[in-house]
């Protein structure tokens, strides 16, 4: 039996800051780092990295991505969804605004035997324009995102 102490759990942030609500992960993902993490809690900022984060997702047991989503919702709707169901999805829409990155690094880590279970949270933008800071509705619901990843770190250490 695997002890919880022992399970490494990875948050990352996918995001570019740059482009407004697109930043939505890594916005979530500084917040996160202000707080104590047990030692087997890693979380990290992916910006825009990709199949860059292989080794580091395969390194790790549960893996907790934040990122925007083109769910075709309401700007702030807030998501939780795993990506086997992202996979039925790529066949008809584009989902993820980096979903090629990092579906294609899931699915590598897949393919060489080493891929941890994975829980995304995304978010809905409202708009993906040069700027740094997140639309209104996106920050109205950062702190439900935050709570959603709260959340899922408490369920794996339970």
């Amino acid at each position: 039996m695997v002890k919880k102490e022992d399970i490494k759990i990875l948050v990352i942030g996918i995001g570019n800051d740059l482009l407004s609500d697109e930043g939505v992960g890594i916005h979530a993902i500084r917040e996160l780092q202000k707080e104590p993490w047990p030692p087997n809690v890693t979380v990290y900022n992916g910006g825009v990295l990709g199949i860059d984060l292989l080794s580091l997702i395969q390194d790790h047991d549960k893996l907790v991505i934040v990122d925007a989503v083109n769910a075709q919702a309401e700007p702030g709707a807030v998501f939780r969804f795993r990506p086997e169901e992202v996979d039925c999805l790529l066949r008809n829409s584009k989902t993820s605004l980096h979903q090629i990155d990092i579906i294609d690094t899931i699915k590598i880590a897949r393919f060489m035997g080493k891929s941890p279970e994975i829980v995304i949270i995304g978010v809905q933008p409202k708009t993906i324009t040069w700027g740094l800071s997140l639309s209104p509705e996106l920050l109205e619901k950062l702190p439900r995102v935050l709570k959603l990843v709260r959340d899922e770190i408490s369920r794996i250490l339970e």
